[in-house]
Order: structure tokens, then C-alpha cells, then sequence
């Protein structure tokens, strides 16, 4: 098929130039790089519970990526409330549907100061079915704690990066104000 090589090296063709052109990612922030900095540098405090100890492992994993030793300037201590109820009763009182609830409260405190720097207090629902099989009602209420842990974490993160971010600006901006 010449058609389909020929199309190929003028879709090659035509991309090359763009490659010096400057462009960059669209949610790309150059100025992120001290706020990812700051949030490396964040502890996180154990977290009891199995559904505790996957969104410790979440916001590990979240705040440093790659793993790079970072010495921590901060802690994020986090307390889970977690209930479980039954929703979708039926006319002979079995229950269809199973709702998770979690509440969380979370810390950021500066290990240098002792300072409470912010506190994030969040809510998530997360509902899932209940079969007369056991294992399935199991793995699906399973599956909703991990959503949840997702949603946590995502909601966590977004706050605790928008804090960072601020507080490098603000820093940056005292430094700016202090030369002469």
C-alpha cells in the first residue's frame, strides 16, 4: 500500500516543524516546580483502618512520584470516620444496595514550628450492590472503598497543591519586596 506510506511521511512531515515551534502541554505550569517541591516534603501520618492504610499509600504515592529522598518539613496527619449502611430495602426488608461513608480530616503541620498550617475536612459517599452471593457483595464493597480512596486522595492532593503553590508565591513575592 504506497498510499499508506506516502500519508504517514506527510503526517511526519508536516508535524516537524511544530516540534521547535515553543509549544507546550496545555496544564503545563513551569511554575509548579517549588510547590512540587514543597509537597515532597510532606510526611504522611500513619492512617488506621484498611481503607486508612490505602489512602496513606494513595497520598504517598501522590506526593512524591518518584520516590526522591526529600527530607520532610511537613506532616499530614489524617482521621477517617467510615460507616456502612443498607439502601434499597425491598418488600421483604433485604437490602439491594450498600452505602459507604467516609469523612476525613486532614492536617498539615510544620515539623519545624509545630504550626497547623491547614486543615482539609471532606465527605464521600460511595454506594455499591448487595447480591445474596456473599463474595460478590465482598468485591463490590471492596471496589467502592477503593473509589473512594481515589476521590480522597485526588481532593486531598488538589488542596494541598493549591495551598503549596500559594505559599511559594506568597514567599516569593516577601523575597521580591526585601531586595533593594
Amino acid at each position: 500500500m504506497p498510499g499508506r506510506g506516502t500519508a504517514l511521511a506527510l503526517v511526519v512531515m508536516l508535524a516537524l516543524p511544530l516540534a521547535g515551534c515553543g509549544w507546550e502541554r496545555l496544564y503545563a505550569d513551569p511554575q509548579t516546580e517549588p510547590a512540587s517541591a514543597e509537597l515532597r516534603a510532606i510526611r504522611v501520618a500513619p492512617i488506621p483502618e484498611r481503607i486508612g492504610q490505602r489512602l496513606e499509600i494513595a497520598l504517598r504515592d501522590a506526593l512524591n512520584p518518584t520516590g526522591a529522598p526529600t527530607p520532610y518539613r511537613y506532616t499530614l496527619g489524617t482521621t477517617l470516620s467510615y460507616s456502612l449502611s443498607s439502601l434499597g430495602l425491598q418488600s421483604q426488608g433485604t437490602a439491594t444496595l450498600g452505602q459507604i461513608d467516609v469523612h476525613s480530616t486532614s492536617n498539615l503541620r510544620d515539623n519545624r514550628t509545630g504550626q497547623n498550617l491547614l486543615t482539609i475536612s471532606l465527605h464521600e459517599q460511595n454506594s455499591f450492590e448487595l447480591n445474596p452471593n456473599q463474595y460478590s457483595t465482598v468485591v463490590a464493597e471492596d471496589a467502592a472503598q477503593t473509589r473512594t480512596v481515589i476521590e480522597l486522595t485526588r481532593e486531598i492532593m488538589l488542596r494541598l497543591n493549591l495551598f503549596m503553590q500559594r505559599r511559594v508565591t506568597e514567599g516569593a513575592a516577601k523575597q521580591a519586596e526585601a531586595l533593594p
